[in-house]
């Protein structure tokens, strides 16, 4: 359920030792079928603590959280307006924290250029024109494998 009003914690105005403030964002939560369920997913928490959520379902995946201007998923501020509106365009990365459950599959993500020429192209299988480098941080245990294996295994 998204919140209706905001949450103590969305509310929050923070500002640092020199006094700049920083704006809270509302993330957009993604419930993929690979993602943890219910208060495992560290997903589903961070979204329950920073007031995205109302509640957890303990049967539900909660696979992804988004902060960034994807036009899937863009990321608010807590007067509802978009980070896009925010910063003036789009942003050229989008951050997730992923809470996988099961494997995930391999990726292969073409460079700017291939990813501009091949949404031109055919928009329907390439709804993105940027392209999607990624670095993967743990934030709990977690099980990377790169590369592939032998034929004889």
């Amino acid at each position: 359920k998204n919140r209706s009003q905001e949450s103590p914690m969305v509310s929050l105005q923070t500002y640092s030792k020199d006094g700049t403030m920083v704006v809270p964002l509302r993330p957009s939560v993604k419930d993929y079928a690979w993602g943890i369920r219910g208060l495992d997913s560290r997903v589903a928490r961070y979204a329950l603590e920073s007031g995205i959520i109302d509640e957890v379902d303990p049967d539900s995946p909660y696979a992804e959280l988004w902060i960034g201007t994807h036009a899937k998923g863009p990321a608010t501020l807590r007067d509802g307006s978009t980070l896009e509106e925010a910063v003036g365009g789009q942003l050229p990365f989008l951050f997730k924290v992923l809470s996988a459950g099961k494997a995930l599959s391999i990726q292969a993500h073409p460079d700017k250029t291939g990813a501009e020429r091949l949404h031109d192209k055919d928009p329907t299988n390439y709804g993105d024109a940027n392209h999607k480098p990624e670095m993967a941080i743990a934030l709990t245990p977690f099980e990377a494998m790169c590369g592939f294996r032998r034929i004889e295994e």
